[in-house]
């Protein structure tokens, strides 16, 4: 089986179980309620949309390297741990309402983790044919700020249907899509999966029937966060793709922060000043602002 035709298998057997799973968690009552200052709908709504998700982007990828010869290596499995880990803890937060301090300091321990164990870039390609190869401590330090941003503001994103998840859809698709052109396929398999089991979610989501709660979204930004890594670390030479796929999270959360400290505001504090609330609360629909 030719690998592009293995891709998009994988796309298929994540999407089909991630919708139906989907409407087995919105029959869970798992809901998310407007009691906070950044929630925007009016009415609660079933979430933890993200485990299905999950379990289908996992399902999809075994199934994958069962049927053929691919091996996803340390760096991916670990990649996949702590995405898992990342969700559970999102889905206790869905549950419980964990307090938002506890549940960085536990954000930053899975990312500590998984930059340990291998999920990290060792060497930047800042020009053609210069590539700075970094001390340890310094890898380290620098993939766990990446992957806390990306998780961050994945989540921070997520208030409007379809936006977040449309988004790191579009993520997905070309982090394979690259990683597919300079023969990392496992990377590419991953990924594909990903973004697979995100279209068989925004099937509930964008019509509103269903939230990805934080379980998604810190299962979404470990994913991104940690396959961008690997690639870096594969293709140091290739340092802007990553970013420029996750360019639209980045600029809302540097934008929101600059605009925030601007007025005084505490940075960090529950609001509605991302620029996707804005330009709701300007009057544009759902689907406006995500599309």
């Amino acid at each position: 089986m030719a690998e592009p035709l293995r891709l998009l298998l994988a796309f298929v057997l994540a999407a089909a179980p991630s919708a139906l799973l989907c409407r087995v968690m919105m029959s869970m009552r798992i809901m998310d309620a407007p009691t906070e200052a950044r929630k925007i709908q009016r009415h609660a709504i079933p979430t933890s949309g993200g485990v299905a998700v999950t379990i289908s982007c996992f399902l999809a990828t075994v199934a994958i390297t069962e049927m053929t010869d691919w091996n996803l290596d340390s760096v991916i499995l670990v990649t996949g741990a702590g995405a898992l880990g990342a969700m559970l803890l999102g889905l206790a937060d869905d549950i419980l309402s964990i307090r938002a301090t506890f549940r960085l300091l536990l954000v930053m321990a899975i990312t500590v983790g998984m930059a340990a164990f291998g999920a990290r870039a060792g060497a930047l390609g800042l020009w053609p044919g210069v590539v700075i190869e970094l001390p340890y401590v310094l890898a380290i330090a620098g993939s766990v700020f990446w992957l806390v941003v990306i998780i961050k503001a994945v989540n921070f994103m997520d208030g409007a249907n379809g936006l977040a998840m449309g988004m790191a859809l579009i993520a997905a698709l070309g982090l394979a899509l690259c990683a597919a052109f300079t023969g990392a396929w496992t990377l590419a398999l991953l990924s594909i999966a990903f973004a697979g089991a995100l279209a068989g979610f925004l099937v509930w989501n964008i019509p509103g029937k269903l939230f990805v709660g934080d379980a998604g979204a810190y299962f979404a930004g470990a994913i991104l966060g940690g396959l961008s890594l690997e690639f870096v670390r594969q293709r140091p030479d290739l340092l802007f793709v990553p970013p420029m796929l996750l360019l639209p999270f980045l600029s809302d959360v540097l934008m929101t922060l600059a605009w925030r400290s601007m007025h005084g505001k505490k940075l960090f504090a529950a609001h509605r000043d991302h620029t996707y609330q804005i330009a709701m609360k300007a009057g544009l629909h759902h689907w406006q602002v995500a599309l």
